[in-house]
């Protein structure tokens, strides 16, 4: 079976889409990008340490910690990237990490420089989809005519991110697969892996992001 998807959107109009909502929250993605290399390390994050890495007030670490995933001790163990299990297993550099979603699975080598391992179940099949996502691009998907159901609009406040946006971003292996999930989610729509990276390239190549990405 080809892993052409015959689709109900337009690639440039999604892309722009996800361009309007990033920029709707410029600020906190650019520190986002920051607390996922940090979290890349594999080690809980103090409010403390968030807050002298960034160069941050009290208010906006509060903000971003609303945002994500803490421990017991109120420590960031989760922003996108997570050390705490999810679906998606996020293997670096040696390390056994998460991602909240298919879309931070894809992109987030962007930002840490360096390639992943990824595997993932068929949220209807069960069956594995498995990938190395690396700054170019992906590779090595398995199978060939895996897909990823991918959110039309972005959310209004980040606080909502891992809800809303996150999880119901998945990959599937195949179109019959994910268009009985996207058929229960309208919002939604089908959209082959091999153009998940460079949707997302385009929304990230753009200032003030790329200055940031260079000196991650």
């Amino acid at each position: 079976m080809s892993n052409q998807v015959q689709r109900g959107y337009d690639l440039h109009e999604l892309t722009a889409s996800m361009m309007a909502f990033a920029d709707r929250s410029a600020g906190q993605f650019l520190h986002i990008w920051k607390i996922v290399k940090l979290l890349s390390k594999g080690r809980p994050l103090s409010p403390e340490q968030i807050a002298a890495e960034l160069q941050l007030s009290q208010d906006e670490v509060d903000a971003l910690l609303r945002t994500g995933e803490l421990n017991q001790d109120g420590d960031l163990v989760g922003l996108g990237l997570s050390l705490v299990p999810t679906p998606h297993s996020y293997q670096i550099e040696g390390r056994q990490l998460y991602v909240w979603c298919a879309g931070d699975a894809i992109m987030f080598s962007i930002f840490l420089k360096a390639d992943a391992i990824i595997e993932s179940p068929d949220p209807i099949s069960g069956d594995k989809i498995r990938l190395i996502a690396t700054p170019a691009g992906v590779r090595n998907v398995e199978p060939a005519t895996a897909v990823v159901s991918h959110p039309t609009a972005g959310v209004v406040g980040l606080e909502y991110l891992q809800t809303e946006f996150c999880n119901p971003t998945n990959f599937f292996t195949s179109v019959e697969t994910a268009s009985q999930y996207v058929s229960q989610h309208p919002e939604l729509v089908i959209v082959p892996v091999d153009e998940v990276f460079p949707l997302w390239r385009q929304v990230w190549n753009r200032e003030p992001y790329q200055s940031l990405i260079a000196d991650l």
